[in-house]
């Protein structure tokens, strides 16, 4: 798995286009660990290659998030046609502490999760 850092944020939302169109498809709670798991249909991912029928390919993928010293947590139900216009990703600061926060939104997300830190997986092709 891969850590998400300040030198490698910027990169990956530029790679996986901000989660434009992706899908939160399963969310796993360990309250113990103090841990979230979420699997994500990610639409955009890559470079899209423009076909010779003038759409875009858009490189599909699934994709693993392990968000761990999670210190907060809000998410309202999610239904199927719940998909991400752009995902808001960020490192910020709560009590004079630094956290980074994902959210499927920046103004009414219907996830977000703010921790110490976060791994992340392709999964495989979908």
């Amino acid at each position: 798995m891969i850590l998400i850092t300040k030198d490698n944020l910027s990169s990956f939302i530029e790679n996986y286009h901000g989660f434009h169109d992706s899908f939160i498809t399963n969310i796993n709670y360990d309250i113990k660990l103090s841990q979230i798991e979420l699997f994500i249909d990610v639409y955009w991912s890559g470079k899209p290659i423009l076909k010779e029928d003038g759409t875009y390919e858009s490189n599909k993928t699934k994709m693993k998030m392990i968000f761990s010293g999670v210190e907060q947590c809000n998410n309202r139900e999610i239904f199927s046609w719940d998909y991400i216009s752009e995902a808001f990703i960020k490192y910020i600061k709560i009590k004079n502490k630094e956290f980074i926060c994902f959210a499927s939104n920046e103004e009414e997300p219907f996830i977000y999760i703010v921790c110490d830190n976060i791994k992340y997986e392709e999964l495989k092709n979908i």
